[in-house]
């Protein structure tokens, strides 16, 4: 979609605003394509209006948190690393002769 052509009375300080409107909604648009394709918000199977607003948070928060997820994976997996394999330490054994 794009953005009707502007008035000819329109200032340039409007023009600009416009424009920031609508790049703000291209923005924002491919965000909610995912949360329907990836995060089960086209069917709603909640009743009524807290219904819908639960769905909506609840999949909003999934999609934070797995980008949360996506930035922090490798700290992540170091962690886990050393979790399990940094806590027990070895030291060499000393041989008596």
């Amino acid at each position: 979609m794009r953005p009707g052509r502007p008035k000819k009375s329109d200032s340039p300080y409007q023009r600009r605003i416009a424009r920031e409107r609508f790049r703000r909604r291209a923005g924002i648009e491919p965000i909610i394509g995912h949360l329907k394709q990836d995060h089960r918000l086209s069917r709603n199977y909640l009743k009524g209006v807290l219904g819908d607003a639960i769905n909506l948070f609840m999949a909003a928060a999934a999609f934070n948190f797995r980008k949360w997820i996506r930035k922090f994976e490798h700290f992540f997996a170091l962690f886990t690393l050393w979790l399990f394999f940094g806590t027990t330490t070895r030291q060499p054994s000393m041989m008596i002769l």
